[in-house]
């Protein structure tokens, strides 16, 4: 079974993307879904339920008698309960088949005197140690042929030739033939199989139990695969077990040739199509063909629309490849999400198709009509036939129960379409979605998408106070119910390339008209309905951040003015406390506890501080602007000296300075790109240099000029760093500054390079 597992779990696995240094989002936990295959009554397929994940044991007779005990069932005329046969069946020991037993069916065999039943059933229970492979130690071959199983094995043949029930002499040859197997006596299984069984015309699950083993047996691969293909239809718990011994190598025309009948032929390209991961609607058309009525067509056909919900919904919403994608989606070009994108267009074209097959179809002779109307209206959503979908809908309302699962995820459908089906720039939560929103407000990738065709639709601000309502709170399901996603630019903030909360998002990608937006519908609302006191929870106590944000964003513009006007709206215990976002002092130790002025990072103090001011975004915004109005004055006899100050304070708002804060929340150290739009800024200090050049241009002493170099150099340095970010090995590289100073000022070189103590006598020499 292992190896078996293996095999389907590489057939239809798909390539994982990985985090060297921890958690990645893939598979399941990215993976949109609103088709739930478990609600549709398709179980004993479920081992087959289109996933990323591995496959374990399922309990695919959840809730319902399995095949063995239903045949059971049938052998006692129905006058037995299922309980009381999987009691007897697989809970009690030989010694309990007494006539004072209180099992209903021992009781029912008693007292008719089905002697042979009882002792088959005691016999196959002292058989059950011999149904398992033995590991031999001393590796001399695979399995170990036990000397017990063999005498088994004549004992089960012995006893058959004895009874005169068919049922219980067909279970003997058949614990005969399963023993035979775990013995690795092929032989024995196909001269038994052909006996007994090879021209039964009445096929119960015994029949397909013995055939199961027979496709081991069977030397001609075509005949195997049709084997394959009736055990795979026709008994559901060897389903997992047979499926690797298809081979989809061989013609299906070969192994067509051994079929009899259209059900046969069916059950062929029902496995065919288990099988594949990727576009199945060939083996759907042909099963309809031969099997209309088939429950393995409507699962199938479940099955392609789980998978056009991966193909087309996980990009479209999240940037993320599909979670099992059957495309090739390797190196960095591939994966762009321009190409992503275009593909989605291609599998709504696919979905066009198997929505067509759909509509073809006559209803009345398909298993389970209303499935296949269900399945309608999500396909018709996945094709952006919004208002198919949603009179499909309409259709389906009136005829399931309101408490019906599938009735909700019809809800899930119809909020999505109504939402999607408005027009760009006039898109709002519409008031049928709301009701529906608050239903399902813990199914996170359910609210997300909602969000998302409103940022699609122009409505960025709606889209933000939905993402603020994702939880921030770990769960059982925390990673599958989690929505993750990616920018446009398919890159992130930090050290990851993707998203799970509003403030990361916003943060990055919204621009400040966005968040001012954002600010000003909060700050408007005044609503107190069930539904807006849910979307404006969390927000509605966060303007402080939302300021800092939109104050922040205009740091990055460079538009100071902008920036201190915003700051200026933030509660000052925000500012001064541990309550800005920024505030992370057990990761970075006390925030703005250097001024960015006077004081550089990694370098003992040099410049007296002269403005001592209570440091935080606000003050250190105002006191920028008075250094650069200062510095700019011509009047002014130190613009020296101030545009050394303020290009201090545009190198300590880098990556590299003591006041990263002014321009990021938080920063990684490795070069991860990211999409915050004064990226180039933050890594390559421009702003430092720029102010530094000046400062040179105005400084009047030699001793001052070279410190003035100095720091253009490690500008420069920082820039070249950045720029050679994606070469390996990187590159040495020297400041063609360092040579500058080095010919101009040759006597202050050292000093200058290898000792930053001396930065102070070079800056007192200013003047």
């Amino acid at each position: 079974m292992k190896k078996l597992k293996v095999f389907i779990a590489v057939l239809l696995s798909s390539s994982i993307t990985a985090n060297a240094c921890g958690y990645y989002p893939y598979g399941e936990d990215i993976r949109f879904c609103f088709f739930k295959p478990e609600f549709y009554g398709y179980n004993e397929f479920s081992e087959f339920d289109y996933t990323s994940d591995s496959f374990d044991d399922k309990n695919i007779f959840e809730g319902k008698a399995n095949p063995n005990e239903k045949n059971w069932y049938s052998y006692c005329k129905g006058k037995v309960s299922i309980d009381a046969i999987s009691d007897a069946v697989y809970n009690l020991r030989p010694t309990d088949f007494t006539a004072a037993s209180k099992n209903e069916m021992v009781k029912y065999f008693f007292k008719c005197k089905d002697n042979e039943a009882i002792e088959y059933l005691k016999y196959a229970k002292t058989c059950e140690m011999a149904n398992e492979f033995y590991s031999d130690p001393w590796e001399r071959t695979e399995y170990v042929k036990l000397p017990q199983r063999q005498k088994l094995i004549n004992n089960a043949l012995k006893a058959s030739e004895k009874v005169n029930n068919k049922a219980i002499q067909l279970r003997y040859i058949f614990l005969a033939i399963r023993m035979a197997f775990y013995d690795g006596n092929f032989d024995k299984i196909s001269q038994l199989y052909n006996t007994y069984f090879a021209n039964s015309t009445d096929k119960d699950i015994v029949y397909y139990w013995s055939l199961y083993f027979q496709s081991y047996a069977e030397k001609n691969q075509s005949l195997v695969n049709f084997y394959a293909a009736q055990v795979f239809a026709k008994a559901p718990d060897k389903r997992f077990a047979v499926i690797g011994n298809f081979k989809d190598s061989i013609p299906v025309a070969e192994t067509l040739k051994y079929a009899t009948n259209n059900r046969e032929r069916a059950n062929v390209y029902l496995l065919k199509g288990a099988r594949k991961s990727d576009r199945a609607l060939d083996e759907i058309r042909k099963i309809y063909s031969y099997s209309k009525s088939s429950e393995g067509l409507s699962f199938l056909l479940l099955r392609e629309v789980n998978k056009i919900e991966d193909w087309i919904y996980t990009p479209y919403y999240s940037y993320f490849e599909p979670a099992l994608g059957f495309e090739s989606y390797g190196d960095e070009e591939e994966t762009s999400v321009k190409l992503i994108l275009r593909r989605v267009e291609k599998d709504r074209q696919y979905a066009g198709q198997v929505l067509n097959f759909v509509n073809s179809v006559d209803l009345g002779e398909v298993n389970n009509p209303m499935f296949w109307q269900m399945a309608k209206a999500q396909l018709q959503f996945a094709v952006k036939d919004f208002n198919g979908s949603l009179a499909t809908i309409e259709l389906l309302e009136s005829k399931i129960n309101k408490n019906e699962k599938t009735y909700n995820e019809l809800q899930l459908i119809k909020a999505l379409a109504l939402t999607a089906s408005q027009e760009y720039g006039k898109a709002e939560i519409p008031e049928e979605v709301k009701a529906i929103l608050l239903k399902n407000s813990g199914n996170q990738k359910f609210v997300f998408t909602i969000g998302r065709e409103l940022e699609y639709k122009g409505n960025t601000t709606d889209a933000a106070l939905l993402y603020s309502c994702l939880s921030d709170g770990y769960s059982e399901d925390y990673y599958t119910n989690t929505a993750y996603w990616k920018n446009k630019k398919n890159v992130g903030y930090g050290y990851e390339d993707y998203y799970t909360d509003y403030f990361g998002y916003i943060n990055s990608t919204y621009t400040p008209d966005q968040v001012k937006d954002l600010i000003t519908d909060i700050e408007q609302n005044r609503s107190k309905d069930k539904f807006s006191m849910w979307k404006y929870n969390k927000l509605a106590s966060q303007l402080p951040v939302l300021y800092d944000l939109l104050g922040t964003k205009y740091i990055r513009k460079n538009k100071l003015q902008m920036a201190l006007v915003n700051f200026n709206k933030v509660d000052k215990t925000y500012l001064d406390g541990n309550q800005a976002a920024w505030e992370r002092v057990e990761n970075y130790g006390d925030v703005f506890d250097k001024n960015p002025f006077y004081q550089i990072k990694y370098t003992p103090d040099f410049i007296p501080i002269k403005d001592n001011i209570k440091l935080n975004k606000y003050t250190v915004t105002k006191q920028l602007i008075k250094y650069i109005k200062r510095a700019e004055n011509v009047k002014e006899k130190d613009r020296d000296y101030y545009y050394f100050l303020v290009a201090n304070c545009y190198y300590n708002m880098t990556q590299y300075g003591n006041s990263w804060m002014m321009r990021r929340y938080s920063w990684s150290s490795s070069y991860a790109t990211s999409v915050v739009e004064d990226e180039k800024e933050f890594r390559e200090c421009n702003y430092a240099r720029h102010y530094y050049e000046l400062a040179l241009k105005n400084a009047k002493t030699d001793k001052f000029k070279a410190l003035c170099i100095r720091m253009i150099a490690l500008c420069d340095t920082n820039r070249a760093d950045y720029s050679a970010r994606d070469v390996y090995p990187q590159p040495d590289y020297l400041s063609p500054y360092y040579n500058t100073l080095k010919v101009k000022y040759p006597l202050y070189y050292d000093d200058l390079t290898s000792n930053c103590t001396a930065f102070a006598d070079y800056f007192q020499a200013r003047r």
